[in-house]
């Protein structure tokens, strides 16, 4: 993703009352102090002390302060927040083509004539006062999970954890078990016809007198076993080192031996068309190609089996890394945190916005996703850091297999909430400011961490803060993030969670983890 990722909207360093090239020690040191002067229950405005916190922690931060200082060289907030709606322009769903997708352009700089198209901005913005106090009681939500597609869905009672916690057996491919039984068929006819009296290619020990040559069978069992040893090692995928001094010797023993076989073959052969009498030309051809289609044949078989090792190797890592590092396959844990446990925190909601109320909202969405439970694939984390973050988080993630549910929740007046064109919230058609806002930044930046191996997708949550209909309008979305009601939250995570529903993935899920608050 490019471009930058905040939105500043004054000088963070006239705000501490320090100069562009203070260091970390000095900020957080007049931050503190800062701090404490402006705390609302030291006699402190709440403004004042959000000002100031968000100053120290983009400024104690080496990636966001970075980012400040070229927006301040950059001119200021119009060039920034003109950048911002490009990269963040909403995607619509209902393009000519019918379900295609296409970006729209970004609302271009007031002017008369663009004022009558742009959306409305509401003088007082009520779904998003900054300083609005919490509800003393919130609406009780409605709905019965039971009606949707993803709770009636039959699921086995274990889910498929990967990497397991032993790595499972590879079945044998087609070409490796020809090429292994070709290769173990050939050794044992070849023992047969060198060891067998009555063959013709029995391997004797010469002799100079008249008794009979005895069999070789020392040597013929001393290849068969060096044979049958790399062979088990290979198809095992163990002592990978010894496989391959094994499988050289008897390479080379069956090379050798073939190649002196077929020398002294032809030379008997030579002297018996000379008119010599030495018949055991035949003898020697015959070994010299059992020992050379020995040869050949465990090159096939060792090439056969490269795939398998390489492919076993890399499964033996994969449970090795997961059983030291990621949550143990079976573990009966399925909720890390409680709902709302991270909006008191320090640096746990965005600036500005009232804790108590982040609060209310949190648990209001977290509690329901319980009932995703059911799906045996299904993981809850509630409070993520961002990415690179000192501040900050995602209220809630919910994944299942390869499949990562990022949710937010925000307390808002009813009303029916939408996207404008340019990728601002609307309120029953208003345009209006709100820290939610940052949070399509966020589910990119979990995008840009495991897009690679995951599908990343996020939902922006509405709670009514008091009675009255409350409605989405997701005709315009954007790129990866939705509006929803809780009612609509469940049913779509639902659905799309249940496609991955019967398998954990603990090495995403490890990763997740990593970000917990």
């Amino acid at each position: 993703m490019s471009g930058r990722r905040h939105v500043f909207t004054e000088d963070l360093y006239l705000v501490l009352g320090i100069s562009r090239t203070a260091s970390l020690e000095e900020i957080r040191r007049v931050g503190r102090a800062r701090q404490r002067e402006s705390h609302p229950d030291l006699g402190g405005s709440s403004d004042d002390f959000v000002r100031v916190r968000l100053a120290v922690e983009v400024l104690t931060d080496e990636t966001t302060r970075r980012e400040h200082d070229a927006w301040l060289a950059g001119g200021g907030s119009r060039r920034v927040r003109s950048q911002q709606r490009t990269q963040w322009a909403p995607t619509s769903r209902r393009s000519a083509g019918g379900g295609g997708r296409f970006r729209t352009p970004p609302r271009s700089g007031a002017s008369k004539d663009s004022t009558a198209s742009a959306p409305r901005r509401s003088a007082h913005a009520e779904p998003a006062t900054r300083d609005a106090p919490p509800p003393a009681r919130i609406p009780a939500q409605v709905f019965d999970v039971r009606r949707m597609a993803w709770f009636r869905t039959r699921w086995q009672e274990q889910p498929v954890y990967w990497p397991p916690a032993v790595a499972a057996k590879r079945a044998f491919t087609r070409r490796e078990l020809t090429a292994v039984s070709v290769h173990a068929a050939i050794v044992l006819i070849g023992a047969l016809l060198l060891l067998l009296d009555f063959s013709f290619a029995r391997l004797t020990v010469p002799t100079f007198g008249t008794g009979t040559e005895p069999t070789m069978w020392p040597a013929v069992l001393f290849y068969v076993a060096l044979s049958a040893a790399w062979l088990t090692l290979r198809l095992r995928v163990r002592a990978q080192r010894w496989a391959l001094v094994l499988w050289l010797a008897t390479l080379v023993i069956a090379i050798v031996a073939g190649v002196l076989s077929a020398t002294l073959g032809v030379m008997s052969l030579f002297a018996t068309t000379a008119g010599m009498q030495n018949p055991a030309f035949a003898s020697l051809l015959t070994q010299a190609a059992i020992y050379l289609t020995a040869a050949v044949s465990g090159y096939f078989a060792w090439s056969s089996l490269t795939q398998r090792r390489v492919a076993v190797t890399r499964e033996r890592l994969l449970v090795q890394l997961a059983n030291e590092s990621a949550p143990p396959a079976g573990d009966g844990k399925r909720v890390w945190g409680e709902p709302g446990q991270t909006a008191m925190d320090a640096g746990g909601t965005a600036g500005g916005t009232n804790p108590m109320r982040a609060f209310l909202a949190q648990r209001s969405v977290g509690e329901p996703l319980a009932q995703l439970l059911r799906i045996p694939g299904v993981r809850i984390l509630h409070g993520l850091r961002l990415p690179g973050q000192s501040s900050g988080t995602i209220a809630h993630a919910v994944i299942s297999g390869r499949r990562v549910a990022l949710i937010n929740d925000e307390l808002w007046a009813p009303g029916t909430y939408g996207i404008s064109r340019d990728g601002e919230l609307t309120h029953d058609g208003v345009a209006f400011s709100s820290p939610a806002a940052e949070f399509p930044h966020a589910v990119e930046r979990f995008h840009e961490l495991f897009g690679e191996m995951s599908a990343v997708r996020g939902w922006m949550t509405v709670v009514a803060e008091r009675e009255g209909p409350l409605e989405v309008d997701n005709a315009l979305t954007w790129q990866r993030v939705r509006l929803a009601t809780t009612e609509s939250l469940l049913r779509e995570v639902g659905d799309w969670l249940a496609g991955d529903g019967n398998r954990v993935d603990r090495l995403l899920l490890r990763d997740l983890v990593a970000h917990k608050r």
